[in-house]
Formats: structure tokens, sequence, C-alpha cells
């Protein structure tokens, strides 16, 4: 029987993720136009300073790590498009185009043991996206989801208006009935419309420890005044980062950084990310505020402490451990973070 925060492993998972590794170690070497990007939300729309504001009054049950004592950290926050293509010329597609969009938070002056001992010193990163869920299930499913959305982008995998298969090259026949599930899931996202990076709500989507169970958490805007208007952009290529700016010459943006606990190991499981933990059960309890500065963040020096940055979710402390397949293959994320590095440094 499953307990809370409970992981299971499949044998031939470390094989799975030396395989990602080599994917995503061909792309960067791969691509033509310099510097290399990120693989993972490559196009960022602000990198930006702020606090985070741990509440006082806390229930005793989240009072885990750094949530047991009411105390403010410096952060840096970036706010990003998932898309890991590029068009043939090297730009990145305009922000119009539907996407999975995130946000990573660091936390600097952290005090604890790290969960992983390679990650950086004294820090810890908190990762979401605009989606509750996440739309594969486990580490093995990104061999398949990989070749199948480079098909459809390419042509040679074709869908109906409804989103079913229309044509399916017989080679790839395997990889997509693996993954698709996941479409849907991804197409839901990618439908989604937003205003502002500023104006959107995040989830982790993947699970994490928390202390002795598991936790997701979520970070929700504080909306004041009308939201920014996607027609009047001057620019709508790269209107978010538009967005960003305007809103931040302004004044500061604020989120609540907020927790869900798994109560029900059946009903909220580790392994299968794209289970919705009902909120009803469990809902989301607020234990630290987000505050963004008032600033200027477009000047090229803060632009390639952007690029040169990186954020994983194994950069953590130990209570708050990333479980699950899918989070157990992102360890790789500091890897990558430092061979991109040393290809553009070249």
């Amino acid at each position: 029987m499953l307990e809370l925060g409970q992981e299971c492993f499949p044998e031939d998972e470390e094989q799975t993720i030396e395989e990602l590794v080599k994917i995503f170690e061909f792309l960067m070497r791969d691509y033509r136009f310099s510097p290399t990007p990120r693989t993972q939300h490559p196009k960022s729309h602000g990198y930006v300073q702020g606090e985070f504001i741990i509440e006082e009054n806390i229930p005793d049950q989240f009072k885990v790590g750094i949530f047991s004592t009411a105390k403010t950290y410096p952060v840096w926050v970036r706010f990003s498009n998932g898309s890991g293509f590029s068009s043939e010329d090297g730009k990145f597609q305009p922000d119009t185009t539907g996407d999975i969009r995130g946000v990573s938070i660091k936390l600097m002056e952290v005090e604890g043991k790290k969960a992983f001992e390679d990650s950086a010193p004294n820090e810890q990163d908190f990762i979401a996206v605009n989606t509750p869920i996440f739309f594969l299930k486990d580490a093995k499913a990104y061999l398949d989801f990989f070749p199948v959305v480079n098909a459809i982008r390419d042509g040679k995998i074709t869908r109906n208006d409804d989103g079913s298969p229309k044509h399916i090259p017989d080679e790839l026949q395997q990889s997509y009935e693996a993954i698709a599930y996941s479409l849907p899931l991804l197409d839901n996202v990618r439908s989604q419309v937003m205003t502002s990076p500023l104006e959107a709500n995040y989830w982790s989507a993947t699970p994490y420890k928390f202390g002795d169970i598991a936790m997701k958490y979520a970070v929700f805007p504080h909306l004041e005044g009308e939201k920014f208007n996607i027609e009047t952009a001057e620019n709508k290529t790269n209107y978010l980062r538009e967005a960003m700016t305007k809103h931040l010459a302004e004044k500061e943006a604020y989120f609540d950084f907020s927790i869900q606990l798994q109560t029900d190991a059946k009903k909220m499981p580790i392994e299968d990310p794209t289970v919705l933990w009902d909120d009803n059960e469990s809902p989301f309890i607020k234990v630290a505020t987000l505050k963004i500065f008032q600033q200027e963040f477009n000047s090229q020096e803060r632009i390639e402490m952007d690029e040169k940055q990186s954020f994983s979710p194994w950069n953590c402390l130990e209570e708050y451990r990333p479980l699950g397949g899918v989070n157990r293959a992102r360890k790789i994320y500091a890897d990558m973070a430092h061979f991109r590095n040393e290809i553009n440094q070249k």
C-alpha cells in the first residue's frame, strides 16, 4: 500500500535519463545561432529582483524548512516561454502563439542541507508553470514526446481540427500512441491567453517532499486595476516583456506563494503528474508573499546575467526534494546549464 510521499522507481529509468542527456546535448551542439539558448524555457520575458516574505501566522503543519520562521529572503525571478523551438532565422516564436509559460524563483541566503550535493549553496529554487498538471507521466515519455512534437511542427504528423490524428508516419505510430494522452493537455495550456507574466497563475505541477510527506505549490498574482491590453502593445511579438516592463516601471508586483499538501496517496499520486490534486480535498494555503520590486530590467548587463543564470528543481533544500519520475529526470538541468555555458564561452 502506498504511503504519503512514496516514490516508485522504474528499473530502466537511469538508462532513460542517460538518453535524455544525449538528446539535450545534441540539441545544444546543433544550434546554429549564438548564444546557444536553454533547451527548456529559452525565451525570457524578464529577469527581475525582489523579496520572498515568509508569513508570520502559518499553520503548524506548514512550518517546514524555511517556512518555520517569519523571514524575508532576497530573490531573483525569471519569467519565460516554454517552447524549445525557434524559427529558421534563430528567432523565437511570437508571444501571440500559444505556449507553456513559466516562472523560476531563486531565493538567496538560504541555510540548510541541500537535496543534491552538487547544487549551489545557500539557494532555493521554486519552478512553476501556467498549468496545475504536467503533460507527461514519466521520464520515459520524453523519449516518445520529442520526435512526435517535432514531426507535428514539421508537418510530418497532421491532425484534424479537433486534435485527432489525421496522418502519422508508420515509424512514429508507436511513439504517437504512447504519448497521445499528452497532446490534449498541451493543447489546453497553449490555448490559454496570457495578458502579462505578472497577471498569471503558476503551479509546480509536479510534487515535492514537504518534510515527511509531499506537496505541490502555486504562485497566484495580486490583481489590481485593468489587465495589460495585448491590442495596445507596441510589439506583439514580444508583448509579454513589454507588459512586464510597463508594469514594473510604475509599481511593484505581488504574488501569493501557496502550498497544497498530499493527503491521499492514491488520489494524489507522486508518479503521475498528469493527475490533478483536488484542491477541494486539500486546499492551497498561503505561506509567503513574493514581491517584485519596481525596476528597469532591460539593460544588456541584466540580459547577460539572465542567460548565464540557471534554475533547477534540484537546487533546493532536502525538505523540498523533488519527487516522481519527471522530477528525477529534471536532475539533469544543472548539468545542461553547465554544458550550455561552456558552449557559449567558446
